[in-house]
């Protein structure tokens, strides 16, 4: 474990944001609690580059070289982008396992009455950011893991327990799920990265395949149908 402000890595931590230095053991500009391990690996000029996940340092990146030369640009941003990669993961990782929690918090579903109405939100909140985790991370155990989770809590209000009288395909869902949320067009737009008459588009292809005539009515038409929580 690094400890802040220790060492190159410590300095990075610190100050969230890469140090390099081309000639490692005779820098003033680092304390020396490292160089046996630095040495050990016959580094000579090191970068470090801090993993920061939402304001808070959780790890740091090295690249060096056995040479005293300056760590190039090209070679700082790639290290940049794999420590943003990372830090993207574990962000990831840090919202399943939050997740889980609620999962766990909330226990069995009710054998009657349903859910009350502010934890079937939440849950309903809960699936929609987890299909969107789903959809950008590269990480297929992850992505399964995700889907079997929002699985779980989508039981727990009942949702798809019987069987619906009309079909919604997953982007339907996920729009009527932003729309039973209280979400106005341009906000289901924003969340989603489409256009608000998209997103308009697909309002009207539910109100018309739930026959209804207004928002609320889908939302409660696609409830008693078992589409959404």
């Amino acid at each position: 474990m690094i400890s802040s402000e220790r060492g190159l890595g410590g300095r990075a931590i610190a100050e969230q944001r890469p140090r390099a230095v081309a000639d490692y053991f005779t820098s003033r500009h680092i304390t020396h609690d490292y160089d046996r391990p630095v040495g050990s690996e016959g580094i000579e000029s090191l970068l470090a580059v801090p993993v920061v996940v939402r304001g808070r340092t959780r790890a740091a990146m090295y690249g060096g070289l056995r040479t005293p030369l300056p760590i190039g640009d090209t070679v700082t941003e790639q290290l940049v982008r794999s420590a943003r990669a990372l830090a993207r993961e574990i962000e990831i990782r840090d919202e399943v396992d939050r997740r889980m929690v609620l999962l766990d918090s909330v226990g069995e579903r009710p054998t009657t009455g349903g859910l009350p109405r502010a934890v079937s939100d939440t849950v309903t909140e809960s699936c929609l950011e987890l299909r969107e985790i789903a959809a950008v991370t590269n990480d297929l155990d992850l992505e399964l893991r995700l889907k079997e989770i929002e699985g779980k809590l989508r039981a727990l209000g009942g949702a798809d327990s019987c069987s619906p009288m009309v079909h919604l395909t997953a982007r339907e869902r996920d729009v009527l799920e932003y729309v039973a949320l209280g979400c106005r067009n341009a906000e289901i737009a924003e969340r989603l990265s489409l256009s608000v008459e998209t997103i308009k588009s697909y309002v009207r292809n539910i109100l018309a395949k739930l026959e209804v005539h207004g928002r609320h009515e889908a939302v409660v038409e696609a409830r008693r149908q078992g589409l959404i929580l």
